[in-house]
């Protein structure tokens, strides 16, 4: 069969768009990619009533890698490719390959790559340098084969398509409610400034009040200060771990040296020795690394009572993370409350825990968590605590 052949039944009934009559606008695309006229003319003819989740295929044809990056560009959605190796060059599907991964950065759609000689294409190194979704002789494509393999990799990505679209209604989602927070934030602190600056002018005329008015505007106050923390730490939570956030190469040294100046009151005032062994460079976000740390050593200094803080940080590898601790010599927490100590404003009144709400080790959780880490800690009363978290090596 000649091209023209081809072209001639291509055309039959076809609506704008590219869309034949016979195919639904939502059919499955599949690109077959191969310089065989033959091979483009069986795999139609094998799949001619294939369906999945109650959507045909459309097949779209190129005969070379040229015409391959065209039609890829032109048609984004494209589900499956069926990629020849050799074609104008030993190597010309490959570069197809390579062309949608890493420049066009498309890792939704199934490449099946096709080959009649398998000796210039190895398959263990071409799935994992080409990221290839599967590998197959053309000997070996039955139509009972062939009909395994594409409904297979429509199951692949079809359930890819579905979790990218879930994470970008769950992003969409997780953006309002951070926008929401410094909406209610800001409208809150408004009126709250207000009526401290005003309890504070009632105050300072404290000596003309009575005795019980004095005490109540003083409670007010009070009260007025807790509900301005509680705000400033609901937004300091909202701001920690955002999606949106990029991630680069960070000196977790250089975080180290950003924290120790930004607490340099609070290890003057305390006396706190920080013992630091040299610290890995990891994939993150150099703001959120900051806050991590600072949290934790400085949740290090405000539990150590009757002499000067003792704190030692390390990393080693573990498995596929990077593991950190940070160790202090304070009073400790007794291993029944350690499963809530991440919990949002967890509030204690035992020995060796804060006497009021917070979020700091609530944020260390979900700063963790964003980089795809865990975070728990080891402690016992009066034997001092130490947090460990990780951080996933960089690819």
């Amino acid at each position: 069969m000649s091209r023209d052949d081809r072209l001639m039944l291509a055309s039959e009934n076809t609506l704008p768009g590219g869309h034949t009559a016979s195919v639904s606008k939502k059919a499955w695309k599949v690109l077959i990619v191969d310089d065989e006229e033959e091979i483009h003319v069986v795999t139609r003819l094998a799949l001619h009533d294939f369906s999945f989740g109650g959507r045909h295929l459309e097949f779209l044809s190129a005969y070379s890698g040229a015409e391959a990056r065209t039609m890829i560009r032109e048609n984004p959605d494209i589900a499956i490719i069926l990629l020849d190796v050799v074609m104008e060059t030993d190597s010309a599907g490959l570069e197809v390959a390579q062309f949608i991964r890493q420049e066009l950065g498309n890792h939704f759609v199934r490449i099946v790559l096709r080959t009649g000689q398998p000796g210039l294409a190895p398959e263990r190194r071409v799935l994992k340098v080409y990221d290839i979704n599967d590998y197959r002789a053309k000997t070996e494509l039955t139509q009972d084969r062939l009909f395994s393999v594409i409904y297979t990799a429509l199951a692949s990505y079809r359930d890819l398509i579905a979790l990218a679209r879930s994470r970008h209604q769950l992003i969409g989602l997780v953006n309002e409610i951070e926008q929401l927070s410094h909406l209610s934030a800001r409208d809150l602190q408004v009126p709250l400034n207000d009526a401290a600056a005003l309890i504070r002018k009632i105050s300072k005329s404290g000596a003309d009040l009575p005795r019980e008015v004095a005490e109540d505007v003083g409670e007010l106050r009070t009260n007025i200060d807790a509900m301005q923390s509680a705000l400033n730490k609901l937004v300091a939570l909202t701001s920690a771990g955002r999606f949106n956030e990029s991630r680069e190469n960070v000196d977790c040294n250089t975080v180290i040296n950003d924290v120790l100046a930004n607490l340099d009151a609070e290890f003057q005032s305390s006396h706190a020795n920080l013992h630091c062994e040299t610290l890995p460079t990891v994939f993150a976000c150099r703001r959120q690394l900051v806050q991590l740390f600072q949290n934790l050593i400085l949740n290090a200094i405000r539990f150590t009572e009757g002499h000067a803080p003792e704190i030692y940080i390390n990393a080693i590898t573990h498995e596929r993370n990077w593991l950190f601790s940070v160790t202090d010599t304070g009073v400790g927490i007794c291993p029944e409350q350690h499963s809530g100590l991440f919990n949002l404003f967890h509030r204690e009144r035992s020995e060796g825990v804060s006497q009021e709400s917070g979020v700091g080790l609530a944020i260390c959780e979900k700063i963790v968590r964003w980089h795809g880490g865990k975070i728990w800690l080891e402690s016992e009363l009066g034997r001092g605590s130490t947090f460990y978290f990780t951080i996933p090596l960089s690819e």
